[in-house]
């Protein structure tokens, strides 16, 4: 997870921000890191570099470009493609990795992604060899290359390129261009094996390779084979997670709070852990709330099943109703239930049994999903070694992986009519309202809240790619008859086809209605439904084995009969075209240095298409979404070019003045022909000091997801700022049928937010009260969501600049150093974004809000809300500015006769500006949790005779949510409710939602000779915890921040062996 470098002066120059750089005048050459080299001397060969499609005998690149060695990287332990991209300091905002295993992505569970700038995975462009990636996944419609199909150890050096870049490779390279350049040259065979162990249960890592190559004297070979697996780890396997969402706190006089208070008296004690999701249960209308699961118990009269609280004003009302101490400061704050009379409640709400983050079976589900991959690999080239040196080259890469995901927790909470044989309080049951003495309140509708094993908590993800290239390079010797000299041509064309697929099982909701909604109770005792031919299987809800630590179990024809399977393929194909020539144009009149370019032309054509079945096209699973997947393809038609001039060199105050300009029209096959541009200088007043800028515009075009979903929607929960709060309502609560009240003095709305639902034709004094015969609701509840592609969107247009220098310091050949300095600025219009629910409703009704997301909110005749449209549009500005800062120090010594190379490498990138402007609402993301001000990294490496030993330390940079976000410090928190502070007054608290500054430490042994390979160390060797947040402060699973870079995995000892023969 951290950018490399080689350490020869032939990969200095580019250093900028990154991991290498390469110096003047040196060839861009692959550095061997096994053995010390002496370069000989010989003819120039023409190179291309990524960033450029000119062919050049001399470096000179303007962009800035970091290179990250493949074997250097593994020599860290860094076995994969993510990792090694993931962990450069340029890769900000959430990165995908497969511990986002269970929540909804656009490439589907188990994929991982790279983003650089934090611009998003969909506007940086990954290229294999200098070509397009394909994207591949599974669900809805993928939009980005997976870099777990990547093989990890046949990777050679990875060049990030870090300005815009759609001049040179076309569309989505705006934020920047990561170029995976796999072994080749390979001479005899390779075998590699790896295996890494983290701290804790799980997540092993191993890796074996195999590659074959041969060199001939018109071309070479090489084939490779990798076999790659990742195993699973849980929560409970998880060094640093509690295997639960603990509540943090930040209290107001700086001290941190880990506690979620409010739920006793019980025997048990406090716990940080969330209660939610509350489970084993019956929502009862006539109750206050739910009652619980008590097996051979009851306080209610309703059969094993008994109440927790009650509002305070009944105290006394049965004997068992008495006032206790919920927080633990010996002051009594609310009324419980104590029917067995021992002094604590009879429902412990951090119970397994109804605390679902506390049981074992929940605990044992993923945190860092499985990951099996197996990757093929050819290339090759074959000279005809004719006049113009032509040159046949080909590559062929097929890579499968297999992905399950286990993640409970999926709920069901279908109500059941009063008309149900099974339902307690039914018609068949007893009075649930009269057992208080104060009724009869006769037959009711229940509503169980439960979870059941097998029930959406698996996942079965398969995706595979391949990728075919062929092409022919050479010279265009008939070019010298008009004067043009060196001049070449380059024509490939790539394939890629990918197929995944997602597959589930869950409970069929149609048929777990028909079941619940036309059961009925024979004369002989049975329970039937439907119609007798549709094969309806009584399905009883109440039963013992549903309510059940961890969830419950159906009968096996339950089963059989409510379990359906949940499948959708997806499949997506890319075809591109290439072909450009180049050479010298002319030579300049004042100094007879050449002016060189090339043109070229490129095709593409992308397709998608989806099937899936019906559960999955028709949201038939209980809970689940409608997924019809993306169906549709598009062309984009190109043509480019790219000349550099060379105006000044090796003159007095101008050692070299380069000018490169390019440019590119796009057409595609929805939107006119847009043109982008570039223009880039180098100046080196002398040898050792460079001075470079660039300036480009990028082009984005609706991605496939973008443009061809045909839609989802599904329900979720959303939070209603409209409804009245329920500590704002005035009860009866022994007639909790009839209307609430508003009590104006318990409000805690924003007066913002009561204004805003005015102006919207919402009154927040009166909704979900139940008043004028309308539902009584409170603020959470179940919703319709929507969201799809559309034609309605705008290209994406983007301006990339950035500037700096690069010191080398003259002074002395005992050491080298170099140092750099770059500033970027990236500004992206008409980005195209997928407002979330929340975010819509929150704009709509906030006062710093945008009430033009108002239209995508629909209410039905009840005031609730019932549809949000969460399709895509072009929300306006994305910003990311910032500097990119590198050190680099090397110098050798000698010991006992024995040379000892000495190299330091400090690399940091500090974030300004990283600006979101949604329609007019501006917000500034610099300095949160996942967009931290500073990331920077620092190795040591000693080469002393075969060893090498190197030293790694990362940083992260402390982040912190927005003030408006986190809210304001409050009283009565389930983390500081009787707690006071120094002065003896309450205690005020709100959710953690910042980090602090983290530092990794990494370590690395390798010892090496021309025929082997041993390569051992450790990860996190001090075993540094990552920064933690509260789950309602800042997006993360289990309390540790998603896709920021921190270390999950503890100290993880790892240990390689390569052998050439």
């Amino acid at each position: 997870m951290f950018k490399t470098k080689a350490l020869s002066n032939a990969i200095r120059y580019s250093l900028l921000l990154g991991s290498v750089a390469l110096a003047p005048n040196a060839l861009a050459q692959e550095n061997d890191l096994n053995s010390d080299v002496e370069l000989e001397e010989e003819a120039p060969e023409r190179i291309v570099v990524t960033g450029s499609r000119i062919r050049k005998a001399e470096f000179s690149n303007a962009s800035p470009i970091q290179i990250i060695n493949g074997d250097l990287s593994r020599e860290m332990g860094l076995f994969d493609a993510g990792s090694m991209l993931q962990s450069t300091s340029q890769a900000a905002g959430a990165q995908i990795d497969n511990t986002f295993g269970g929540f909804v992505l656009d490439n589907g569970p188990g994929a991982a992604t790279i983003g650089f700038r934090g611009l998003g995975a969909e506007r940086t462009l990954v290229l294999i060899n200098g070509r397009r990636m394909a994207p591949a996944g599974v669900g809805g419609a993928p939009t980005s290359p997976d870099l777990n199909l990547i093989p990890g150890v046949m990777i050679e050096r990875v060049e990030n390129l870090f300005d815009g870049a759609s001049t040179v490779y076309g569309s989505d390279a705006v934020a920047g261009v990561a170029n995976v350049i796999l072994k080749k040259d390979v001479e005899g065979f390779i075998f590699d094996a790896s295996y890494r162990q983290p701290k804790g249960e799980g997540g092993e890592e191993t890796v074996l390779s195999g590659m074959w190559g041969k060199t001939m004297d018109n071309g070479f070979i090489t084939v490779g084979v990798e076999y790659s697996e990742q195993k699973s780890q849980s929560l409970a396997g998880n060094p640093f997670v509690k295997g639960c969402e603990e509540r943090i706190w930040e209290a107001e006089d700086g001290s941190i709070v880990t506690r979620n208070s409010g739920y006793g008296p019980v025997a048990s004690g406090e716990d940080s852990c969330d209660i939610f999701p509350l489970t084993n249960r019956i929502s009862v209308p006539s109750f206050f709330g739910s009652v619980y699961y008590t097996p051979d118990f009851t306080n209610t009269g309703i059969p094993n099943f008994s109440e927790s609280t009650v509002p305070s004003s009944l105290e006394g009302f049965l004997p068992s109703w008495v006032a206790g101490d919920f927080d633990g400061d010996g002051i009594n704050d609310g009324v419980f239930v104590d029917g067995n009379g021992d002094g604590f409640r009879d429902v412990d709400f951090q119970d397994p049994l109804y605390a679902f983050q506390q049981s074992d079976y929940y605990k044992s589900g993923d945190y860092r999903s499985k990951n099996e991959r197996i990757s093929l690999m050819l290339n090759g080239e074959y000279n005809f070694q004719d006049d113009n040196d032509t040159t046949f080259y080909y590559e062929g890469l097929y890579a499968s992986r297999k992905s399950p995901i286990f993640s409970p927790g999926a709920q069901i909470f279908q109500q059941v009519a009063a008309s149900n044989p099974y339902n307690p309080c039914g018609t068949n049951g007893i009075d649930c309202f009269g057992v208080l003495g104060v009724g009869p309140g006769g037959p009711e509708a229940v509503q169980p809240i439960i979870n059941i094993r097998g029930d959406r908590d698996q996942t079965e993800v398969e995706v595979s790619q391949y990728r075919l290239v062929t092409g022919v390079t050479g010279n265009l010797g008939m070019f010298e008859n008009i004067g043009l000299d060196n001049w070449y041509y380059d024509a490939s064309v790539s394939y890629s086809a990918s197929k995944g697929t997602d597959h589930r099982v869950g409970i069929d909701e149609e048929r777990l209605i028909n079941s619940l909604e036309t059961a009925v109770l024979n004369d002989d005792g049975t329970v039937t439904c439907g119609t007798g031919s549709d094969g309806c299987v009584p399905v009883n809800l109440f039963a013992d084995s549903i309510y059940q630590e961890g969830g419950g179990t159906l009968s096996p024809e339950e089963a059989a009969y409510l379990f359906i399977d949940r499948d959708i393929e997806t499949k997506v194909n890319q075809f591109v075209f290439n072909a450009f020539m180049g050479g010298d144009f002319f030579a300049l009149p004042w100094n007879n240095e050449t002016v060189a370019g090339i043109v070229g032309v490129e095709y593409r054509r992308d397709e998608i298409e989806s099937n899936p079945n019906a559960a999955a096209s028709q949201g038939l699973l209980w809970g689940y979404f409608a997924d019809q997947g993306a169906d549709g393809s598009r062309n984009l038609k190109e043509i480019f070019t790219e000349v550099e001039f060379p105006l000044l060199k090796g003159v007095k105050g101008a050692e070299e003045l380069t000018f490169t300009a390019s440019g590119r029209v796009s057409e595609e096959s929805f939107y006119d022909a847009e043109s982008t541009y570039s223009l880039k200088t180098i100046y080196r007043p002398v040898e050792w000091f460079t001075l470079r800028a660039t300036k480009g515009t990028s082009y984005r075009a609706p991605n496939l997801r973008e443009r061809f979903l045909n839609g989802t929607s599904g329900f979720n929960t959303v939070a209603d700022p409209c409804v009245v709060p329920e500590d704002a309502r005035n009860i009866d609560p022994l007639n909790p049928g009839s209307a609430a009240t508003y009590n104006a003095a318990e409000e805690t709305r924003d007066t913002a937010v009561l204004n805003a639902c005015q102006a919207s034709g919402i009154d927040p004094t009166t909704l979900g009260l139940g008043q004028n015969g309308t539902d009584s609701y409170t603020a959470a509840y179940s919703a319709e969501i929507e969201t799809g592609g559309t034609t309605e969107l705008s290209p994406e247009t983007s301006v990339a600049k950035t500037y700096g220098f690069i010191f080398e310091q003259p002074f002395t050949d005992a050491f080298d150093l170099t140092m750099s300095l770059t500033r970027f600025d990236i500004e992206v219009t008409n980005s195209i974004a997928e407002p979330s629910a929340g975010y819509s409703i929150g704009q709509c009704y906030s006062a710093d809000g945008n009430d033009a997301f108002c239209s995508r909110i629909g209410r039905d005749e009840n005031g609730q809300i019932d549809l949000v449209d969460a399709s895509f549009i072009n929300i306006g500005l994305i910003s990311s500015k910032g500097f990119d800062y590198n050190i680099y120090f090397e110098t050798d010594t000698v010991i006992a006769e024995e040379n000892l190379g000495i190299t330091l490498d400090l690399q940091a990138t500090r974030m300004t500006e990283q600006v979101f402007d949604v329609l007019g609402t501006i917000d500034d993301n610099m300095g949160e949790p996942d967009s931290p001000e500073w990331r920077g990294t620092a190795r040591l490496q000693l080469k002393y005779s075969d060893f090498r030993f190197n030293w790694e330390t990362r940083f992260i940079g402390k982040g912190r949510e927005d003030e408006d976000d986190l809210g304001e410090f409050e009283e009565g928190t389930a983390g500081c409710r009787g707690l006071t502070d120094a002065n003896g007054e309450a205690l005020k608290c709100r959710p953690v939602g910042f980090t602090d500054d983290y530092f990794v430490h990494n370590i690395g042994m390798t010892w090496s000779n021309d025929a082997y390979k041993v390569n051992f160390g450790v990860r996190n060797v001090f075993n540094e915890a990552p920064p933690k947040v509260d789950p309602s402060g800042s997006f993360s699973n289990t309390n540790i921040p998603l896709g920021v870079g921190y270390d999950t995995s503890g100290r993880s000892p790892y240990i390689s062996f390569t052998a050439s023969f």
